[in-house]
């Protein structure tokens, strides 16, 4: 392996409490993260994603729908069922290999594992994550008239850590399975290409590298000062340079991360508002008025300056102004010099003015308010509480906002988001590790106004990803078997139970400033009182045969394993 692949490997690896597995699984990994982070919205578990060592030529198939990651055919299901028709969908699949020659033989073993999996009526493979996926596809190909297109898109990424020179046999193999994939009409836009180092090394490190933009501007203007805010500024700029610069990453794709912020997912060209600024873009005489026929794009960041005419931007999140920017981007082609578009940009590193900047710039049309669950009181309140433990073996850090702590030398597996926060408090003191495990939308559609109560206490929050936090330390360290990371929303339950009683006291109660306290001080350092109750509750999950994928989806086998908690 190239001396900087395995640099930046080895950074990812430590990064992320991977130290124990073998390299190629190391790189597995390493190559799913790159390839997806620009692609989604909203941090994802790699273990959803990842398939094992029964893999058959597959090492990573996601299925995104609306930026979204979706690990269950109920979630899928959920999607279509919003009354929305036209959903953006794609299906990503991922080889990694960590030689640095080009095999002909494994991209061809590739292609027909990915083959396999669109085309069989009756797919079945040994791998639990692939299947999950196929249950996904399924519901994506009943659902077609609700895709935008009418189908949904493919990516496939073979990955090494060489450079790729297009040999003649191998563009020969990868046209051959573009036509294959054509001839099967499943899909809309089809994207297969080969990565090497330097490819996968970019997507790597802007996973973490602070985004840094600058644009030309026609015209602007400050605004006089404001509270809470550092600058603010109008500006007029060329639509293309906006779109080249800002909202297309290393992969082409746009940056999705930068819409974290936008409630509002893209809702296709096929809506009327979008329609029409599409049409006003397609017509030359039109195109010239969009400045004034448009609201323009709400930009917000912590750093903003202004040299002459040039406006430079970092770590910026586009607030409002979701379905323009995807428009543009959508019709790109047609940019020319003379099509400007209005910004409203608002540097402020005031994390409570930025969520009132969300919260007002998202609220002209309805909004599902449980879109707004982040920005709630209690979770500035639960960042605070983090930060009381500053200096601790313990020390967390809570993600109130995407990539918040990049570019601050922070590792990954002490950072907790808002997401995964959510995911284990629901598993360890609602006892729903089912809903964590398959069902995201639904936790949130059944539990999120409980989890995120003005009410409900801090260190419930703390006491659960510190939990999670000890969980992953010890499988990094193999000190627990690698192969419980599957159960970890289940053993989160079950060491809360042996630590600090089944009966789980009310989340805004006395009684549970307590009832964490016991948690807390248990895994605050590492150490036996840590190591003991994860080996109990893995000698509980291991004393369960056959128990797959579909037992954990349900809530009746955690019921057997909690009975067994003495």
């Amino acid at each position: 392996m190239h001396r900087i692949t395995k640099t930046h490997l080895e950074s990812f690896v430590k990064s992320h409490g991977f130290e124990q597995l073998d390299e190629s699984k190391q790189f597995e990994l390493f190559v799913n993260y790159s390839v997806l982070a620009g692609r989604l919205v909203n941090t994802y578990e790699l273990d959803d994603v990842t398939s094992s060592e029964t893999d058959d030529g597959i090492d990573g198939v996601a299925i995104i729908i609306d930026e979204e990651l979706v690990i269950s055919s109920e979630d899928a299901e959920a999607c279509f069922s919003s009354g929305r028709k036209n959903h953006d969908v794609e299906v990503v699949f991922v080889q990694a290999k960590t030689s640095e020659s080009y095999d002909l033989g494994d991209f061809l073993k590739f292609k027909e594992a990915i083959l396999r999996f669109t085309a069989s009526d009756n797919y079945k493979s040994n791998d639990t994550v692939q299947n999950n996926a196929r249950e996904i596809f399924d519901v994506i190909l009943s659902n077609v008239p609700k895709i935008r297109g009418g189908k949904p898109n493919i990516t496939a990424r073979f990955v090494t850590t060489g450079i790729y020179r297009k040999p003649e046999a191998l563009e020969n193999a990868k046209n051959d399975f573009t036509d294959q994939l054509n001839d099967l009409g499943y899909f809309g836009n089809i994207d297969i290409e080969f990565f090497g180092r330097e490819e996968i090394t970019n997507l790597w490190v802007s996973t973490y590298e602070t985004v840094s933009s600058e644009l030309e501007m026609f015209s602007n203007a400050a605004l006089p000062k404001i509270h809470g805010i550092d600058e603010a500024y109008l500006a007029v700029v060329k639509a293309k340079d906006l779109v080249d610069n800002l909202l297309i990453n290393e992969d082409g794709n746009l940056r999705a991360h930068v819409f974290q912020e936008n409630v509002r997912a893209f809702l296709g060209i096929e809506n009327p508002v979008n329609e029409s600024i599409a049409r006003t873009l397609d017509e030359i005489n039109q195109s010239t008025r969009f400045p004034v026929l448009n609201n323009g794009i709400t930009i917000v960041s912590p750093d903003v300056r202004v040299q002459g005419s040039v406006l430079h931007l970092e770590n910026f999140q586009i607030v409002n102004g979701c379905q323009t920017s995807n428009v543009l981007f959508e019709r790109r082609e047609n940019l020319n010099d003379s099509v400007m578009v209005n910004l409203k940009v608002v540097e402020t590193s005031n994390e409570d003015v930025f969520a009132d900047l969300v919260r007002a710039t998202n609220s002209q049309s309805k909004v599902d308010e449980t879109q707004f669950l982040s920005l709630r009181p209690i979770v500035k309140r639960v960042e605070e509480y983090f930060n009381t433990f500053e200096g601790q073996d313990g020390r967390l850090y809570f993600e109130r906002r995407d990539r918040q702590y990049v570019g601050r030398d922070i590792p990954a597996v002490r950072t907790f988001n808002v997401n995964v926060a959510a995911k284990a408090v629901a598993s360890m003191f609602f006892e729903r590790p089912d809903l964590a495990y398959r069902y995201p939308k639904q936790m949130y559609e059944q539990l999120g106004d409980q989890i995120f109560s003005d009410d409900t206490k801090e260190s419930v929050f703390y006491a659960a990803c510190l939990s999670l936090y000890r969980l992953h330390l010890l499988v990094a360290s193999a000190d627990i078997p690698q192969n419980m990371r599957k159960y970890k929303w289940h053993i989160l339950v079950l060491v809360r139970a042996i630590v600090a009683g089944k009966d789980v006291p009310k989340l805004n109660s006395r009684k549970m400033e307590a009832y964490t306290k016991k948690l807390i001080s248990a895994f605050s350092k590492h150490g036996s009182s840590v190591l003991d109750p994860f080996n109990e509750a893995i000698g509980i999950i291991q004393s369960f045969e056959n128990l797959t994928d579909d037992r954990l989806k349900r809530q009746a086998v955690l019921e057997e394993m909690l009975a067994k908690v003495s």
